[in-house]
């Protein structure tokens, strides 16, 4: 659990600006990152078997994942200058 969330706080904390450029061009990769970070977070359940936890998580990054790319596509159209290719 340290190794994932010990690499997304250093790249963020050695490059802000890197990791911002890269979450704006890669929507989709992005926003994945919720379904490791769930099952990490699921598995602190103590009474929660892992399979499950992998389960509850895939469902939810199947539902989410689609929802948050759809919202950041939005707002970044509504923002996106009438230029823009």
């Amino acid at each position: 659990m340290f190794m994932v969330f010990g690499l997304v706080l250093g790249i963020g904390a050695i490059s802000m600006a890197w990791m911002r450029r890269w979450s704006a061009d890669h929507v989709v990769a992005d926003s994945s990152f919720i379904v490791p970070f769930m099952f990490l977070a699921l598995l602190l359940i103590p009474v929660l078997p892992w399979w499950m936890a992998a389960l509850i998580a895939l469902v939810a990054g199947a539902v989410l994942v689609p929802w948050m790319v759809r919202r950041r596509r939005a707002a970044h159209g509504a923002t996106a200058s009438p230029t823009d290719g």
